[in-house]
């Protein structure tokens, strides 16, 4: 089954505008949908006290497929949402996320899931926003950096200093330590870091699965509000 879910608390994008945006993805990409869902816990609600959420990917069978608008349907916490991810990759469960134009399955690698929280959201992680010439606050420019930030982002993982940085790009060291700065990419880094090497994650995420409760009962509804 082709399944919506959609965010009622999104302080983004409201339920009619997610809702349209996906019908129209689904309609350009050939996709039935047999049900579209709304969940209306808090956008910053842990995964254990969301018992509508829960109570949905309970619902959900192996090879279904799930379409959100935007991964803040699932949650603004990047732990939160791998709880969720994993809850659905026990079960082969797919995800579109339409508003990145993207399918997320289980075979994708973690490094990938975190490059696509990346693309999805500069400002996933609390970084602290500058003003720049006039800019409204907690905007950014574009930079000429920006077509390296994953090649960056690799190179501070492997401990490189700035100065090794720009050599290896052949840019400007003060102008690359800037842009690093600016977008909290060490930070960045440090959270990722702790997130995939911390010793409970696994177990956290298995938890998270168990407090899902996603053995499917026969004649369960979905935790959920039904629109068909």
């Amino acid at each position: 089954m082709n399944i919506i879910l959609l965010k009622a608390k999104d302080s983004k994008t409201n339920v009619i505008g997610q809702q349209k945006h996906i019908f129209r993805y689904a309609n350009q990409n050939s996709i039935d949908i047999d049900s579209t869902e709304i969940d209306n816990s808090a956008e910053n609600e842990r995964l254990e006290s969301r018992n509508e959420l829960k109570g949905f990917l309970r619902s959900l069978d192996y090879n279904d497929t799930v379409l959100i608008y935007s991964l803040s349907t699932f949650s603004n916490s990047l732990d939160e949402q791998m709880k969720i991810f994993n809850c659905l990759f026990e079960r082969s469960i797919s995800v579109y996320i339409t508003n990145i134009n993207l399918k997320v399955t289980k075979d994708i690698r973690a490094f990938e899931i975190f490059s696509i929280f990346l693309k999805e959201n500069d400002n996933l992680f609390d970084v602290k926003k500058t003003t720049i010439q006039g800019r409204p606050k907690g905007r950014m420019s574009k930079s000429k950096f920006d077509v390296y930030r994953l090649e960056i982002i690799g190179y501070l993982e492997k401990k490189y200093s700035v100065l090794e940085i720009s050599r290896i790009l052949n840019v400007s060291r003060s102008s690359l330590k800037d842009y690093i700065n600016s977008r909290g990419l060490k930070d960045l880094v440090e959270t990722r870091k702790k997130l995939l090497q911390k010793k409970d994650f696994k177990g956290e995420a298995n938890s998270a699965v168990t407090q899902c409760n996603i053995t499917k009962k026969d004649g369960n509804k979905h935790g959920v509000q039904h629109r068909y």
